[in-house]
């Protein structure tokens, strides 16, 4: 019999069945050969006589390699209850009961990992002696289950989130499979390479949680790590690579070529038979992809998810998916079906501790407030605060202040609190360089700032929305598309309108650029009259009545005779336009500061602190002592503290930030935008925290002996990298 079974044995297989033992080939092949070679599937095949293999020579002597290969295939075609059978068949395969206790964490259990981990890992001395002898089937299972066992670990602490550990097991599964590729390298084995590349691509992962995008795409794109990637040969892994590429551009602000990727990767998985669950992460993120770009897109991408899990055991996928998917429902104000997706997804958390994430807690406590679910959404905030006190990342320190941000905007209505936790989550997204996520929380920031003002009718809500869009439209940078530049035109001319800046409106209405597109010429005209018949009723605001100047025009009339009617026409255009210009941007890159000097003010008015950038000489105790009056006659005048303003006096913009009762931050730029905001915000939040936990004494200019002048020093070099 012919053991040639490249036609018929899947690739990532061949390279074991070659190497066990010619009687297990024998065994295999002619099962395979003589009941299931019409199957067109050559994975179920496989695994069919793989299966009656271990069941009808259960007295041989069956390699270690057969069982890996079963429990693998078993997991890559969802037949998971085979491996708990063949588990009674062979009770003391380490192997087995490996993939059985995979088959427990993928549904969020995690009794007895452990002690698996344990008893799959090899001692140092047991692998070195391995890595000195050839290749051979025994020892190769070997490797192959310390491997694994390590994969398992890692992914243990990633679901808990404790990036720290996860990080740590890595520094030595690195090294050990460093010593794999080499021990192979004159008998490649594409399975142990592909367990290779999936230790690498889970390492990406973590890095772009733990680490940041930076350093996640830096590991990504070494020329040792591409070398071992271009190894692949199955459909999975490269559809694997493909994904992981995808999130990490989608994730720096490239979401077209994030996008390109993972079409790509989708496409490798019409070849790929089975592995449900798997591909249900694929259109998971693409779904999430395209939440800014096409929300019925998005919501068609979660419903395959969906489809795919059913019948699955993949609680965790299922979780994921329904925490975005119930939200998209709500803005699309399919009340109904939020509400029965929400329903199930409490039903699947209730039933493990280990399956509530940070993230899914925040998903039911801020759809639960979208749904009146107030209840719910307190019991879930709390959940949430024990989540992010347990694990605080970046990350989930941003979904905690994004989630109260919510709470103070729908249960317990308060402006201030809501801006705070508003900014917070700002602050830790930028931190992360998460640009995309940025410009949705800044549209966030102007929409709530336009809600107030339409409640309460006052200018400082308008006022701080107008200051917002400069900075939503300054974090995207400068975009070409007609489109884009029609909508900014469109908005700014709106918030003009609303201001009472009548010429400042005309020249933004007059500067929409020439299109075809019905909708924006629609609104353009619009404006046009909007603003005529705000023009109107602000010279003639005492007349009883005016002629009507569009017979038969109702709502014209309307509109030009009442103020108010206006107001709201103009609002209703301006949010419209403000939802579909976040929606543009094929790639976010922020225009960035031009800092001139950085100066910290104590409450007395003294700089205690001075870091110039430009060659022009400026003296910064003059500077510090006209903020610190201008700051002061604010106060007296008003009776109020303002957080944050900024002064344009000729080229140069001073911003200037309070951090604490004794201690002001100012900056001078050349354009107040996004960039410049949010530097300004971030060194004021380290400092503020810096001096929680350090006392210093801010009472006199500090000196390069001083700790806190060195930290301000790396502070400073840090921002401005």
């Amino acid at each position: 019999m012919s053991f040639d079974a490249t036609d018929i044995i899947p690739i990532e297989y061949q390279s074991l069945f070659r190497i066990i033992s010619p009687i297990e080939k024998s065994g295999i092949l002619k099962i395979l050969r003589e009941k299931y070679s019409s199957l067109k599937d050559k994975y179920e095949a496989f695994f069919q006589a793989l299966k009656d293999y271990l069941i009808n020579y259960q007295s041989e002597d069956i390699s270690s390699l057969s069982f890996i290969m079963f429990g693998q295939i078993s997991l890559d075609l969802l037949k998971n209850e085979k491996i708990t059978q063949m588990l009674e068949l062979y009770p003391n395969s380490s192997e087995l009961k490996f993939y059985n206790i995979q088959l427990q964490v993928d549904k969020g259990i995690f009794e007895g990992v452990n002690e698996v981990i344990k008893a799959s890992r090899l001692k140092p001395t047991e692998r070195n002696m391995i890595f000195n002898r050839l290749v051979a089937a025994d020892k190769l299972a070997r490797i192959i289950l310390d491997l694994q066992s390590f994969l398992l670990e890692i992914m243990f602490y990633s679901m808990k989130q404790d990036y720290e550990k996860a990080m740590s097991i890595f520094t030595e599964a690195e090294d050990i499979w460093h010593r794999i590729l080499n021990w192979i390298k004159d008998k490649e084995i594409t399975f142990v390479t592909e367990l290779v590349i999936r230790a690498i691509l889970q390492k990406c992962q973590i890095l772009l949680s733990a680490k940041g995008l930076d350093v996640a795409i830096k590991y990504y794109e070494t020329d040792e790590i591409q070398s071992v990637l271009k190894k692949a040969k199955s459909f999975v892994t490269k559809a694997n690579i493909l994904h992981v590429a995808a999130m990490l551009y989608y994730s720096a602000g490239q979401p077209k070529k994030g996008l390109k990727y993972l079409e790509k990767a989708i496409k490798n998985l019409k070849k790929v038979h089975g592995r449900n669950s798997w591909k249900s992460t694929f259109y998971h993120n693409l779904a999430y992809m395209y939440t800014l770009l096409d929300k019925n897109k998005s919501i068609e991408a979660y419903e395959k998810c969906i489809e795919l899990l059913e019948g699955t055991d993949d609680l965790q996928t299922l979780a994921s998916v329904l925490s975005n998917l119930i939200g998209l429902h709500t803005q699309a104000n399919r009340k109904g079906e939020a509400r029965k997706r929400l329903k199930q997804l409490v039903e699947i958390l209730d039933q493990s501790d280990e399956l509530v994430t940070s993230f899914r807690a925040y998903a039911v406590a801020s759809n639960a407030m979208s749904l009146d679910d107030y209840q719910l959404a307190k019991k879930y905030l709390k959940i949430l605060e024990e989540k992010v006190e347990q694990a605080p990342t970046l990350m989930n320190k941003a979904i905690k202040a994004s989630a109260y941000f919510a709470y103070y905007l729908d249960v317990e209505i308060n402006s201030e609190k809501a801006y705070k936790y508003g900014e917070e989550a700002l602050f830790y997204i930028t931190k992360q360089k998460d640009y995309l996520n940025a410009l949705g929380i800044v549209f966030n920031l102007v929409t709530t700032d336009l809600q107030f003002y339409k409640i309460t009718e006052k200018d400082r809500y308008l006022n701080n929305a107008k200051r917002r869009l400069k900075e939503l439209l300054t974090l995207v940078g400068a975009l070409n598309q007609p489109k884009w530049k029609a909508d900014k035109n469109i908005v700014q001319a709106s918030f003009e309108i609303l201001s009472q800046n009548y010429d400042q409106a005309k020249s933004f209405i007059s500067i929409i650029p020439k299109t075809t597109d019905k909708k924006v010429n629609a609104k353009k005209k619009m404006l046009k009259q909007l603003l005529e018949f705000s023009k109107r009723k602000e010279s003639k605001p005492d007349e009883e009545t005016t002629p009507e100047p569009f017979p038969d025009q109702p709502l014209l009339n309307e509109l030009a005779t009442n103020k108010d009617a206006t107001k709201i026409m103009v609002m209703h255009i301006l949010e419209q336009t403000l939802e579909e210009l976040v929606q543009l941007p094929q790639q976010v890159d922020p225009i960035k500061a031009d800092i001139k000097l950085i100066l910290l003010i104590n409450d007395a008015g003294l700089t205690i602190y001075t870091k110039v950038f430009d060659i022009q000489k400026m003296n910064q105790q003059l500077i510090s002592n006209f903020i610190s009056a201008i700051d002061s006659f604010g106060k007296q005048l008003f009776g109020t503290t303002e957080p944050y303003f900024s002064i344009t006096r000729g080229n140069n913009i001073i911003l200037y930030r309070n951090i604490n009762d004794n201690l002001n931050l100012a900056l001078i730029v050349s354009q107040e935008n996004f960039d410049a905001i949010m530097k300004l915000n971030t060194l004021a939040l380290d400092i503020a925290s810096y001096l929680k936990e350090t006392p210093t004494d801010l009472n006199h200019e500090l000196t390069s002996t001083d700790h806190f002048h060195t930290w301000l020093e790396t502070k400073v070099d840090e921002m401005l990298k």
